[in-house]
């Protein structure tokens, strides 16, 4: 088992898949710092919503009682015995359809600040995907840069290997006829 395995991809292609695992992981932490940031904005709203809603709830509860409190004694001693039970709960009620109409107001409100965080967190991530495609016609170029200077590395080589033949071509030339100017010139003829 001493003979080496074939290899599958050259150090070119590797070092091009590492750089594209790369940028993939840098998008996909991006995406994942979006999502997290979401999430832990998502929680804080309804956690915030239900913590105000308990508050409300209590605070009517709270209310409600110690009024009830409040006017039994003052009625336990009242000559007039005039139903202000009744009057009380026409104002409890009429409280409660303003604490209701409040936080409808104030849930659109939070609609309305959520929903334009959201567009720009959308328009955040549309400006992302923009920039990939900037970063890929960059690579594109780069790319291209490399094959044109290759290829003109090429075309100085063959035309240094052009210019050396032909000087060598040349050389000979000049060798041979010197050659026979002295076989021609030479007295034993």
């Amino acid at each position: 088992m001493s003979a080496s395995l074939p290899k599958l991809m050259s150090e070119e292609e590797n070092s091009r898949l590492m750089r594209r695992l790369g940028h993939n992981a840098r998008a996909n932490e991006g995406r994942a710092k979006l999502e997290a940031h979401n999430f832990v904005h998502r929680e804080r709203s309804l956690n915030t919503m239900k913590e105000l809603d308990r508050s409300l709830k209590e605070a009517v509860r709270a209310a409600h009682e110690e009024r009830v409190q409040r006017w039994t004694e003052k009625l336990s001693s009242s000559p007039f015995h005039v139903d202000q039970w009744a009057q009380d709960e026409a104002k409890y009620h009429q409280s409660k359809k303003l604490l209701v109409l409040e936080r409808k107001n104030k849930a659109r409100m939070e609609r309305q600040q959520q929903e334009a965080h959201n567009l720009i967190l959308d328009r955040a991530s549309a400006d992302i995907d923009e920039l990939e495609m900037l970063r890929a016609e960059k690579r594109r170029l780069v790319e291209n840069t490399k094959k044109l200077k290759a290829m003109k590395d090429v075309e100085k080589t063959n035309s240094r290997v052009a210019k050396a033949f032909h000087m060598k071509h040349q050389t000979e030339l000049d060798r041979q006829q010197k050659l026979m100017f002295r076989a021609l010139s030479s007295p034993a003829m």
